[in-house]
């Protein structure tokens, strides 16, 4: 049956999903060529993975021309990106049977009581958020990526090297261990391999995205639909026998809910949390970079701060709509148990409120969130921290090297 999901059927962006492979990488009961295709993506990152720590011993090697702070901030922020996209889609990949039952959520008929399939309409709505804000994503996050891919070649299309001593930029002027007239001469070479792991970091930064986007709007759909079922309870005339019985059958939806809940959280629960606060690093990077080569007396190319000034954004909106994301998830789920409490419970018999009792007895004792620390939740409130330590430690790097 989940070979032949439809896009019609899900709150999810399949059909974006179906286009860049992700649908048919995840599925555990998919051909042949797509299960080899899991073993030929980590090959891939290992290979590519080695051509950063080669391009990394350049560091550590005696080289003819100097490197810039900027130029070394720079590839610094690179390196960070990419070992962080390839230990994101490896762990993707590694519980891809997780990630493919979460499918599950997206579907329509998910929840199976009366009162939940008559607030099917909610998830309409949600369908149509979650495929615009995915292509968004999509388009912006490809956009930058294309940016950084063709910033070499606009740059020697429109200017002359001014020093053969001199190597000519690329896609991330990474330390390659070679003379600098060998890399010039064989440059090309160099913009290939490059163009490459760009491409891969592109893949491997943006789908892991629009997975954890998709899910995330899926779960808060269903405990939309959730709430209005639970509110619902009560205002049918029904017996008391019949509302303890639509009390239940909503409450078993909910739990099958929580579940995959609980399961979504063990993948994403250490991927979240390492990827904010390296991410909230690299945006510091990024932002001291750009405003240093703003404030610099030397000349820039305009393309360096399109470059500069793009990554710093999405870096932002990323760190943005993870953390609004995990907070709507968390205001849904308060949500879910204040609406058990707003149903007409004052007219059920004590049987129904001792279920009703011991159920949102039962919701606060497991609360369902993300923690970055024992106080700190993953949230809005957190982003407007991340920003705010953001600026402070920009502030201080600029007074130290001014």
């Amino acid at each position: 049956m989940m070979n032949k999901l439809r896009a019609e059927e899900v709150v999810v962006n399949l059909e974006l999903m179906k286009r860049s492979m992700i649908y048919h990488i995840f599925n555990p009961n998919g051909s042949k060529i797509f299960n080899c295709n899991r073993l030929l993506f980590f090959l891939y990152g290992v290979f590519l993975n080695s051509i950063f720590v080669y391009s990394a011993s350049g560091f550590f090697v005696e080289m003819e021309d100097t490197l810039t702070y900027i130029d070394f901030s720079v590839i610094i922020f690179v390196m960070i990106n990419f070992f962080l996209c390839s230990w994101r889609f490896c762990i993707f990949l590694y519980n891809f049977e997780i990630i493919y039952d979460l499918f599950n959520v997206s579907r329509f008929n998910f929840f199976k009581s009366k009162h939940c399939c008559k607030n099917i309409n909610v998830l309409f709505g949600y369908r149509d958020r979650t495929i615009k804000i995915t292509n968004y994503v999509f388009v912006f996050s490809t956009t930058v990526m294309l940016q950084w891919i063709l910033y070499p070649l606009v740059l020697i299309a429109f200017t002359t090297p001014e020093d053969e001593n001199i190597r000519q930029q690329n896609i991330m002027n990474l330390r390659y261990p070679v003379s600098t007239h060998n890399y010039n001469q064989y440059y090309f070479i160099f913009y290939f391999m490059e163009v490459i792991l760009a491409l891969f970091t592109m893949y491997a930064m943006i789908l892991p995205d629009i997975l954890l986007i998709s899910w995330c709007w899926a779960i808060i759909a269903q405990q939309e639909v959730l709430t209005q079922a639970f509110k619902s309870i009560g205002l049918e005339d029904n017996s008391q026998i019949a509302y303890y019985e639509d009390f239940k059958s909503i409450l078993v939806d909910q739990l099958q809910l929580n579940l995959k809940i609980k399961s979504f959280y063990s993948v994403v629960r250490p991927v979240i949390l390492t990827y904010v606060a390296i991410i909230s690093t690299c945006f510091i990077i990024v932002t001291y970079v750009l405003i240093v080569v703003c404030l610099s007396k030397e000349s820039h190319p305009i393309l360096i701060i399109v470059k500069l000034g793009t990554s710093a954004l999405y870096i932002c909106l990323h760190l943005f709509l993870y953390c609004y994301l995990f907070d709507r998830m968390n205001i849904k789920l308060q949500s879910v148990n204040t609406s058990i409490y707003s149903c007409d419970w004052t007219k059920m018999d004590i049987k129904f409120k001792k279920l009703l009792f011991l159920t949102m007895q039962m919701n606060n004792a497991n609360t369902l969130i993300i923690k970055a620390s024992p106080t700190k939740i993953v949230n809005l409130q957190l982003f407007a921290n991340i920003i705010t330590m953001s600026y402070n430690i920009v502030s201080v790097m600029l007074k130290t090297t001014s």
